[in-house]
């Protein structure tokens, strides 16, 4: 996951709680609020633990130690808010609806096509008792099963319109993929790609998997790249 853009503070948090709280909407955050918030949580106990050794009843240590607990739980709840919005989300996608997942972050996204998926495996097994097709499995000699997760992951926030050009993996090894589905047009690593179904073409590594990874194109696996 990449690094927070600049660090957060208690007011932000705050401000984000009572916004997401008070909205039946899902609200416009950062879009590194996550990592924001992991890291504003370190500090705090970092802080506290060293003020606690230095007196464990000051009162710089007990505040911090204050701050600490309710940063962790306006967090959670900030969290769960989120959650709720994003299934409810899902389940109207499931039923046909048109969603824009513009306020979503990468980790969001992630859990979004999770659940929507999760929704329609269970709709086709109850309704109709279609079992779902389990995954596939990456083919022999594949480049995606390599690539390198920190590049797969800023990959995806590309893939989903959401890294600046300064936080673009740099990419060595390539990957072959059959696109399954036309696509808006993709900022990339090397240069930005207007893909169309049915394009075969040879791609970054963590572009090219992190589109398998969301279902958008299948990997092709040249021959001299195959196990015996």
């Amino acid at each position: 996951m990449a690094p927070p853009l600049e660090p957060i503070n208690y007011k932000e948090i705050t401000e984000v709680h009572r916004k997401e709280k008070g909205s039946v909407d899902l609200v416009e955050v950062r879009r590194d609020l996550y990592p924001a918030f992991r890291g504003y949580l370190d500090r705090l106990k970092k802080e506290s633990e060293e003020e606690i050794r230095k007196d464990p009843l000051s009162f710089k240590a007990s505040s911090l130690t204050n701050e600490y607990k309710k940063v962790l739980t306006k967090g959670r709840q900030i969290f769960f808010y989120r959650m709720r919005k994003i299934t409810a989300m899902a389940t109207r996608a499931s039923e046909g609806a048109k969603i824009d997942l513009g306020r979503l972050t990468e980790e969001e996204r992630e859990m979004y096509s999770q659940v929507l998926r999760s929704i329609n495996e269970c709709r086709d097994l109850a309704l109709e008792g279609k079992a779902p097709e389990p995954p596939p499995m990456a083919p022999s000699g594949s480049v995606c099963a390599t690539v390198d997760q920190g590049q797969l992951r800023q990959a995806l926030a590309i893939v989903n319109g959401k890294a600046p050009a300064a936080e673009r993996p740099q990419a060595t090894d390539r990957v072959l993929v059959r696109i399954l589905e036309d696509l808006p047009e993709i900022a990339g690593i090397d240069r930005p790609y207007r893909l169309a179904k049915n394009d075969v073409v040879n791609l970054p590594a963590p572009i090219g998997c992190a589109l398998i990874k969301r279902g958008k194109a299948l990997e092709i696996v040249p021959f001299w790249r195959r196990a015996e």
